[in-house]
């Protein structure tokens, strides 16, 4: 009874409305209708299970790709520790009912010997989130860098040239945030410093990033990088897009941890000057935290950005997610299949996007953000 209520209300609650909601999904039928029998009696959906390894790592060695699972194992529980430690939550029961409902869907389509690991994967983040509160937080920065350290020790043994996939477009995504809010943190320190030296450097490296489209960017690092080593110490192309791409994100992280720092109260300041700090005591401790949690949704959103964005370097030829949808749609054995290929690329994105979203609302409830 609620619903219809609800629908009389807001839908048919007078003549143009009711003409508006009938116009409405009439067009939504036309325009479905063929999608959906496409979707259901056309579309060739076999093309992702027959191809799904390559579009996950790409030509990744097969005997290899244990250490890709690792990693992300490793990476899904220091972010639940991490997470589950600064939110002070426990995973929802449908985050488990959710990783045994998607563990038995995909069963069928996946090889034998994936089956152990993505059952480690799928667990890993909830039993994160199960542990962080009762870990002590003076334990989470060792157990972090010691995690990071092993993450990223474990691809070296493989050729970089043999990244791919979905695998790359995930290691590029962390790579270029690790690297861009460090130096983020300082242009925005620099830009908001009464240096002039620091301060106009700042000013002029911002606005002359943000006014360059992220391809220019990427081709110049692509180009320009490798001029400035030696030629026995050429970097992979990977290295230098990811150079390229760091400079690029850490303009921007570096505009929002300003508006971070402008929106602290002038008399956080008197305060940390009345207590006898210095100034770089002042950032890290009284300055930096308010700053830095006040913009959380916007840092979050950079994210987003970053992870977006990385389909990018499929123009340089680095064997991302989307180089590889590509490729597997010039299979003789899989031409015509553009479109199925393509939506199931554009779902990968969606997915990360709005996984990274929610995590972001429950990160901002837990620590009291947006509410008065």
């Amino acid at each position: 009874m609620k619903a219809i209520s609800w629908v009389r209300k807001n839908l048919f609650n007078g003549v143009f409305n009711s003409a508006l909601t009938l116009a409405t999904l009439a067009l939504l039928y036309v325009s479905l209708k063929g999608i959906l029998y496409w979707a259901f009696h056309e579309a060739k959906w076999n093309v992702v299970p027959d191809n799904m390894r390559l579009l996950m790592v790409g030509p990744f060695p097969p005997e290899e790709v244990w250490r890709v699972w690792a990693m992300l194992v490793l990476t899904l529980l220091v972010s639940g520790l991490l997470y589950g430690n600064v939110a002070r939550v426990r995973p929802p029961l449908w985050t488990w009912i959710g990783a045994l409902v998607f563990y038995f869907l995909v069963w069928p389509v996946i090889f034998p010997s994936t089956r152990f690991w993505l059952a480690l994967a799928l667990l890993a983040l909830p039993v994160g989130m199960l542990l962080g509160p009762l870990i002590p937080r003076k334990w989470l920065t060792p157990i972090s860098l010691l995690a990071l350290a092993v993450i990223l020790l474990l691809p070296t043994a493989v050729n970089p040239n043999q990244w791919g996939g979905f695998f790359l477009t995930i290691l590029i995504t962390i790579g270029v945030s690790l690297m861009a809010f460090p130096f983020g943190l300082l242009l925005a320190l620099g830009r908001t410093g009464k240096l002039p030296v620091f301060r106009t450097l700042s000013i002029l490296y911002i606005e002359l990033i943000r006014g360059v489209p992220l391809v220019t960017v990427l081709f110049l690092s692509w180009i320009m990088v490798p001029l400035f080593v030696p030629e026995q110490w050429r970097l992979p192309d990977l290295i230098s897009v990811s150079i390229g791409f760091s400079m690029f994100a850490a303009a921007y992280l570096a505009e929002y941890v300003r508006g971070g720092i402008q929106g602290v109260p002038k008399g956080q300041y008197e305060a940390a000057w009345a207590l006898g700090l210095s100034g770089s005591q002042s950032a890290r401790y009284i300055i930096l935290p308010q700053a830095i949690r006040s913009v959380i949704p916007a840092l979050i959103g950079q994210e987003i950005a970053i992870f977006k964005d990385t389909s990018l370097v499929y123009i340089l030829g680095l064997f991302d997610l989307l180089y590889m949808a590509l490729t597997v749609t010039k299979n003789p054995k899989y031409l015509g299949t553009d479109r199925e290929v393509l939506l199931f690329v554009m779902f990968v994105y969606f997915a990360g996007a709005a996984l990274m979203s929610y995590a972001s609302r429950r990160l901002e409830r837990a620590m009291g953000l947006g509410t008065r």
